[in-house]
């Protein structure tokens, strides 16, 4: 089983060409072909609040918009076809870029995006990777912008909490993890419970099922459970989390802060995520 189309986000952000770089790499690997997703964001100044220094005809200011998203488009293609694939197309449109993704998220296999950078304006309160992995049906890999990532997986963790997003996860993750030369699957013990966090033994089943040899580690968390997460991602030099994503209603990921916006926040890895 391969993703055999993705989705990758193209954007005007200092982590593009490595995004690119990566997501062709990756669509070779599984012999997919691979769609860079460039939007103009047109839309929102037809329904909302004009941008800032324009007044009246807005005319010029959407002709920018697009020549700058055809010159990116162009930009994807070229990078794409040095890295050496073949099997890709660009499309552009005016929506805001994470409807669009996770919109068109139905007609494939897996979405790439970039985490949010907080020195880059570009990406910094876009909330794309978040909204993306929220309403999108296919699962989301999200790349750090701190680092360049090989798109050859080798140590997978998966976090389990028996949740349906983490479950989705582990479903949807089966071709990377299947790759992969080690998988571990940690659960964390929370709220000084004395039991173990269920199902981490029947997940290993199911992955074993599959020709995945597994294993399995259970956390007492001291703390927060996100960052004993990050830390168990490091200490096991893993280069791949799989995760669900928004077990929790969205109000009390807001008020509470919560597992996936912290690890979205931090994260080093590529994170592969569905809700």
């Amino acid at each position: 089983m391969d993703y055999k189309t993705i989705l990758v986000h193209v954007n005007d952000c200092r982590t593009l060409d490595a995004r690119i770089a990566f997501a062709a790499q990756f669509a070779i690997g599984h012999g997919a072909h691979l769609v860079g997703i460039v939007q103009t964001g047109i839309l929102r100044f037809l329904y909302g609040t004009p941008p800032d220094g324009y007044l009246g005809d807005l005319t010029s200011f959407f002709a920018d918009l697009r020549e700058q998203a055809n010159r990116l488009a162009a930009h994807f293609d070229a990078l794409a076809r040095q890295a050496g694939l073949s099997s890709l197309e660009h499309r552009v449109g005016d929506e805001e870029p994470g409807y669009a993704l996770a919109c068109q998220a139905m007609y494939a296999d897996l979405v790439i995006v970039g985490q949010s950078d907080p020195d880059d304006q570009t990406t910094a309160h876009a909330g794309i990777p978040e909204y993306v992995a929220l309403h999108a049906p296919c699962p989301v890999l999200v790349l750090p912008f701190a680092r360049q990532c090989s798109p050859v997986f080798e140590r997978a963790l998966v976090a389990w909490n028996a949740s349906p997003e983490s479950a989705r996860a582990v479903q949807q993750a089966l071709p990377l993890l299947s790759r992969a030369k080690s998988v571990e699957v940690v659960t964390f013990e929370a709220d000084g419970s004395d039991r173990e966090s269920p199902g981490g033994d029947q997940v290993g089943l199911l992955l074993a099922r599959h020709g995945i040899k597994v294993e399995l580690r259970n956390e007492r968390p001291n703390g927060d459970i996100a960052d004993a997460l990050l830390a168990c991602a490091d200490g096991r030099r893993a280069d791949l989390l799989v995760m669900g994503c928004y077990g929790h209603t969205r109000l009390r990921e807001i008020l509470l802060g919560g597992v996936s916006r912290t690890i979205l926040r931090s994260m080093t890895i590529p994170t592969l995520m569905a809700h």
